[in-house]
C-alpha cells in the first residue's frame, strides 16, 4: 500500500504498462453501456477512471479536453478558456437515484472562491453552475449521467453511446507517454545541501503541518531521502524506500487522526525526531509502543491492503495519545 502520490519520473514505464493493462481489460468488456460527448467536439478524449463498490462498477468516467495532467494544452479553437468536459455514466437503473450536483461539483473543482451556486434546468436536464464550472445531470436509457464542464456552454452538450472504449485508452496512453517524456527531459531541481539523516528529515518535514512546501521538488527530495537512508543503513534501495514511505505515511496518518499533531503548540517536532531516532538510528524513545504498533500495521498493509486492520490502527492512535499525555504530565 503506497499512499504517497507516485512520482511518474521514478519508473514511468512500469507504472504506465500496468495502468494500460488494466484500462484495456476494462475497455474490452465494460460492465454496462457507457455514454460520451458527441457535441461539441472536444479533444483529446480519454477513459478517465471507473469506480466500484462491493465488486460492482458504479461509475465510468470519460474525459474530454485539456486538464492539468497533460504536458501541453491543445489549441483552444476559438474558446476563451481551454474546454474540458467529464462524462460520468452510472449503471442501469441509476437514473432514479438522488443527485447532489453541488457536492459533485465542489469535489471536482474545489469550489471557486466567493462563487454562489446557481441551480436550474435546461433542455438536457438539471444544472448547477458554480463560477466558471458547471454540473449537468441527465437520465439516458435509465442510467444517471453527470456531465462536468468548463469552457463549454452546457446547453450545447449532446451525448451519445460509446460503442468502443479502446480508442479512449489508446489516447490516454499517448498523453501519459507525452507527459512522462516531458518530465524526464526536465533537469533535476537544485536542492539545498543535506546529507544522511538530515536529508531524510528535510523530506519528512514537507509533510508536517506548517512545514515547507516541497512543490516541484517533491520527487527529487524523496529520491534523495531514499538514497541517503540507504547510505546510512546499508540496507539496499528497496528497504530504504520501504522505510521512507513508512515514515511519511505515519506522519500523514498522524495529521489525519491525532489532533495534537496539527495543533500549533503540539509536540509534532518531538514526534518526528523520535520517529527518526527509532526507525533510523535504532535508539530507545518514549514513543516506542506507538512506533512498534505502526510497524506492525504498516507491514500488515503491505501484505493485504484490503484487509480490516482498524483495530490495530486504533491501538496505534491510542499509543500516540498516551505518549502526548505523558509529555504534558512531565511538563
Amino acid at each position: 500500500m503506497e499512499r504517497i502520490p507516485p512520482d511518474p519520473a521514478a519508473n514511468p514505464d512500469r507504472h504506465r504498462a500496468e495502468s494500460q493493462r488494466q484500462l484495456r481489460e476494462f475497455a474490452e468488456s465494460p460492465p454496462y453501456p457507457v455514454h460520451g460527448l458527441r457535441r461539441p467536439v472536444v479533444v483529446p478524449a480519454i477513459l478517465g477512471a471507473w469506480e466500484a463498490f462491493n465488486g460492482r462498477t458504479t461509475m465510468v468516467s470519460l474525459s474530454y479536453g485539456w486538464c492539468s495532467d497533460a504536458a501541453e494544452p491543445p489549441p483552444a479553437f476559438g474558446w476563451e478558456v481551454p474546454p474540458y468536459v467529464r462524462v460520468d455514466t452510472g449503471p442501469p437503473g441509476s437514473a432514479g437515484e438522488p443527485a447532489d450536483l453541488l457536492g459533485v461539483l465542489l469535489e471536482w473543482s474545489g469550489g471557486p472562491a466567493e462563487a454562489e451556486p446557481v441551480h436550474g434546468r435546461i433542455a438536457q436536464g438539471e444544472l448547477c453552475v458554480l463560477g466558471d464550472v458547471w454540473a449537468l445531470r441527465l437520465a439516458v436509457d435509465g442510467q444517471a449521467v453527470t456531465v462536468l464542464g468548463r469552457g463549454v456552454d452546457p446547453a450545447d452538450v449532446e451525448l451519445g453511446p460509446v460503442g468502443d472504449l479502446l480508442p479512449y485508452v489508446v489516447e490516454r496512453d499517448r498523453l501519459l507517454a507525452q507527459l512522462c517524456s516531458a518530465r524526464s527531459a526536465l533537469p533535476e531541481p537544485e536542492l539545498a545541501p543535506a546529507h544522511g539523516i538530515a536529508a531524510v528529515r528535510v523530506f519528512l518535514e514537507s509533510f508536517v503541518p506548517g512545514g515547507p512546501d516541497a512543490a516541484g521538488s517533491y520527487g527529487a527530495l524523496g529520491r534523495r531521502a531514499v538514497a541517503e537512508l540507504e547510505g546510512v543503513l546499508r540496507c539496499g534501495p528497496v528497504r530504504a524506500k520501504y522505510l521512507v514511505y513508512s515514515m511519511v505515511n505515519q506522519i500523514t496518518e498522524l495529521r489525519q487522526s491525532v489532533p495534537w499533531f496539527s495543533a500549533p503548540d503540539g509536540p509534532r517536532a518531538a514526534a518526528v525526531e523520535e520517529l527518526l531516532r527509532h526507525l533510523v538510528l535504532g535508539q530507545p524513545v518514549a514513543s516506542e509502543p506507538a512506533q512498534l504498533l505502526w510497524e506492525q500495521y504498516w507491514s500488515a498493509q503491505q501484505r493485504a491492503a484490503d484487509a480490516d486492520f482498524d483495530w490495530l490502527y486504533g491501538l496505534w492512535v491510542e499509543a500516540w495519545t498516551d505518549w502526548s499525555q505523558e509529555r504534558e504530565r512531565a511538563d
